[in-house]
Formats: C-alpha cells, structure tokens, sequence
C-alpha cells in the first residue's frame, strides 16, 4: 500500500465534516472530574519533540472539547515526559501510597520518535511538515487513550476488543469536529505506517496482541475518514487505498459507529448552560 501519497493528498484537502451534536438527558450528570494535561521532567533528548507538543497546545484542546461534553467522576492526569517510560497508554488504579490511581502517560521518548518517523514520512510534501503531522498524530492517540479512561471511570460496555473501541472513539471525537477534522486519523495512519515499516515480518506476539495489526488499523482509519464525506475523500479508494468493495461499506460503519458513541455517552452529556435572562426585559 503507497500509502504515503495516498494519504498526504486528502490530509493536505483539509476538509471537515459538520459535528454532530450531542444528545441531551432528562438528568444532568455530576461533573466531578477533568482531564488535566501536565507536563513532567523531560530527558534533553526528548526536550525538542515535548516543546513542538506544548506549544501547539494540542493535548489541551483534546481535552478541553472532552471535558466540556462529558461529565466524568474523578480528575484524570495526563503525564507528559519521561519519568515512566510506559505508554502512551492509560494506566488504571496504580497502587501509590496506600491509594490507586488512574492517569494516561505519554513519554518524551516516543514523542520524539513520532517526531522523527513523521518528519521522514512527510519530507517533501508541500503544505505539511512534520511537526504539525507529529501534532495532528498525537491528538489522535491521546484521544484514544482518552476513550480507555471514559470505557474504565464510566463503566462503559465494550463488545470486542477495547483497543478497537476507543480507536472508534478517538474518530468519533475528532474526525467530523471543526475544531480538528480528519488530519487526525490521517496523521495517526501516517505514522502507523511509518511504525509498520520498521517492525518487519509480522509474528505470533503480532497477532496474539490487544491491538488489531497495524495494518488493519490504518485501513480502519481510512475507512472511517472516507465514511464521513465520501466525496470529498474519494481519492482514497482504489489502486494502493482502499479496496472499493471495503469502501461501500463505510459510510454505515461511520454513522453506526456515531450513534453508538452518542448512546454509550449521552447519560454523561453535560447540558448547554441556560440562557442568561435578558437585563432589558421590563419586570412587572
């Protein structure tokens, strides 16, 4: 798969779709928690890639248009830098001192590898370097990673493989959002062909593994960018991209996987503030 220049092309279109709007609930939900992005001692190898990260202030949008919708029970910190070297992964009730913890983690170290991996992938490319794409990748992964702490703190049912899941989520968050859109998922399939490259020959640890190979994951992507404008991203099917027989199908994979997350989510919605009342209206 060339997939390179197959996804570049419609990263580079720039296109978004309209957000669906979140339902509303009878009840609103108790709003507890948030996501709050911190960034920890970073090793200087990784300081460059951590700085193109914070100073895009990604990570605090991701979470901001998360933590606006969706009411959660407890905080949940997002470390960034290099005092655990785990992740970028979600790392439920961590025994510390007497109590458990739930955080995401997200090292320097593969912040810098992602770095370098999107810079190789999108030398030449006009229009988009490498640090936008390792930004626009990394909206995608923490969103993903954001979807485990939601599945985990809410009590969410998954049926089949959660990594699977909270990839859903991470498009249904992102992709059709104005405030993102879907060089998210193209970034993030970038860079997962990048990874793809250098593993070599898939093994049984590969297939015995949590997550779909990457392959299946970067068609997946495809197939969800493709599902929610087929005609703005019709340059994605065929010759090197995918299949046309895959692609009839995604239009209905989008919007199923759009009304499940509103189903799962919308007892958690947090309903719009009322309108303040108007100072001009005489009272009686």
């Amino acid at each position: 798969m060339k997939i390179r220049s197959l996804l570049t092309g419609a990263l580079l279109a720039g296109a978004v779709c309209a957000a669906v709007s979140p339902a509303a609930h009878a009840q609103a939900p108790v709003d507890a928690g948030d996501f709050q992005v911190e960034y920890v001692k970073v090793k200087k190898a990784n300081r460059k890639a951590v700085s193109i990260l914070r100073r895009s202030g990604a990570l605090e949008s991701v979470a901001a248009e998360v933590n606006s919708r969706w009411a959660l029970p407890r905080d949940i910190p997002i470390y960034v830098g290099d005092e655990l070297e785990i992740g970028p992964a979600f790392i439920p009730d961590l025994p510390v001192e007497g109590e458990k913890i739930s955080f995401i983690n997200v090292p320097g170290t593969f912040l810098t590898e992602a770095l370098r991996g999107m810079t190789k992938e999108l030398r030449g490319v006009k229009g988009i370097n490498g640090r936008q794409g390792m930004v626009y990748a990394n909206e995608f992964i923490i969103a993903h990673e954001m979807g485990h702490a939601m599945v985990h703190q809410l009590d969410l049912p998954v049926t089949g493989r959660e990594e699977d899941a909270v990839d859903g989520f991470a498009a249904y968050l992102l992709a059709n959002n104005p405030k993102f859109g879907p060089a998210t998922a193209l970034s993030a399939a970038i860079f997962f062909d990048a990874y793809r490259q250098l593993r070599g020959k898939l093994t049984d640890e590969d297939f015995a593994d949590e997550h779909s190979v990457l392959e299946q994951r970067i068609y997946q992507f495809i197939c969800w960018v493709y599902g929610s404008d087929p005609k703005e991203f019709r340059s994605l099917v065929g010759k090197d991209g995918l299949p046309r027989e895959r692609a009839r199908r995604c239009p209905g994979e989008w919007n199923q996987l759009q009304r499940s997350w509103d189903r799962l989510l919308a007892p958690y919605v947090i309903p719009p503030a009322p309108a303040p009342a108007d100072a001009a209206t005489p009272t009686r």
